[in-house]
């Protein structure tokens, strides 16, 4: 059952040139949600079971961030109606 490397690569690229465009489309959510300095501070880790998973580098953003959860989650829902949560970690 050998498959050639040309259909796995072309899979694989297909998908990651899917999950760019699905993190552009969610970065630029987060762009028009967030004021300019939580956007630097906050970036997009992946997806992960229904949760979009963002990291930020300094407790005090993760907690500004926080309290938009709720607004994020509501814009976010509108193009990705798969996407349950938003988890925010520090590091």
């Amino acid at each position: 059952m050998a498959t050639h490397i040309k259909k796995v690569l072309g899979k694989f690229l297909k998908k990651a040139k899917e999950r760019e465009k699905y993190q552009q489309e969610i970065e630029g959510i987060l762009k028009s949600v967030l004021n300019k300095e939580e956007t630097e501070h906050v970036r997009l880790v992946r997806i992960y079971k229904g949760q979009l998973i963002l990291k930020s580098d300094s407790s005090s953003f993760t907690y500004e961030v926080s309290l938009k959860k709720d607004a994020i989650l509501t814009e976010i829902k509108k193009s990705f109606p798969h996407i349950e949560g938003i988890k925010i970690k520090t590091g």
